[in-house]
């Protein structure tokens, strides 16, 4: 009897009902059981891309700063980061070259208007270029060593003008006894030898006075070994007249003379022109050159 009670459970309505829900009871743990699975297999893992709310907002930013330094992600630190703002700050504020206003306040207070000596200055500094300018239509030097003493010059500029019509007088009378040669040589009786001669030797006597053959200016008085007492003087337009062997020559550099105004007396020659005798050494220089004197000469 048992038996067929069991075999009729089986085959009855009821056994099926059981076996549905034994299914579904199944089938609802294993999907459960996979999804707790899948939970604990993704637990530690991270998506950058999506971060995890669990990381705090903080951590990921400073996590994207780290890891893309061209990021343009402003992180904000807090209160350091600010005292470091204000470091910065105080810093551009250090290095400020910026005159204050104060300053600028007493800079505009100047008293520009009120004379503090600066146009004095001024003043004397022009007064000093002009006392210095060299543009003068006959420079003449400061001083030059004449026999042991030193002739000061007077520095007043005078226009000259030579005129080559009217030629010069003869500073002394006398005969020429060396002529002026430069393109070939004289015989020099004192040196008992042939040489040019860059100017004309005058024969004239001890004490003879000697007279300025233009107008005039001096420019140098100097003792020469060859032409003793020698007076170099300016004519105008580059022209220069030299007068050696020379004495009692009461001038200074910078006086001006007047044609036939004595320049001083024949000397005793010197060692070079003691056979030729007393005379005077008469040169033209034209521009630095010398050229000859009888080109000039009336």
């Amino acid at each position: 009897m048992k038996t067929n009670k069991f075999t009729e459970f089986f085959k009855g309505k009821g056994y099926y009902v059981l076996l549905f829900v034994g299914v579904l009871a199944i089938a609802a743990v294993a999907v459960v059981g996979s999804r707790l699975s899948t939970d604990k297999d993704n637990k530690g893992e991270i998506d950058l891309n999506e971060p995890d709310n669990n990381i705090a907002s903080e951590e990921y930013d400073d996590q994207l700063a780290d890891n893309d330094p061209s990021s343009n992600v402003i992180v904000n630190k807090g209160q350091s980061d600010n005292s470091q703002t204000d470091d910065a700050t105080n810093d551009l504020a250090s290095n400020d070259t910026t005159i204050p206003n104060d300053d600028l306040i007493e800079f505009a207070e100047y008293p520009v208007d009120e004379d503090d000596g600066i146009g004095e200055a001024n003043n004397a500094a022009n007064d000093q270029v002009a006392q210095n300018d060299t543009s003068k239509d006959v420079e003449v030097p400061t001083a030059v060593e004449t026999t042991g003493k030193t002739v000061q010059a007077q520095n007043t500029p005078v226009k000259l003008s030579f005129n080559i019509n009217e030629g010069l007088m003869w500073p002394v009378q006398g005969n020429v006894i060396m002529k002026y040669s430069t393109d070939h040589t004289i015989y020099h009786p004192t040196l008992k030898q042939f040489k040019i001669n860059p100017a004309i030797i005058i024969d004239a006597e001890l004490g003879t006075e000697v007279k300025a053959a233009t107008k005039s200016i001096v420019t140098d008085i100097t003792n020469n070994e060859v032409t003793g007492l020698t007076v170099t003087t300016d004519i105008g337009d580059g022209y220069n007249l030299v007068y050696g062997q020379l004495e009692n020559v009461n001038l200074q550099v910078g006086d001006r003379l007047d044609e036939g105004e004595v320049i001083g007396t024949i000397a005793a020659p010197s060692k070079y022109y003691s056979v030729e005798g007393s005379n005077l050494y008469f040169q033209v220089l034209q521009d630095g050159k010398t050229v000859n004197p009888m080109l000039f000469l009336r």
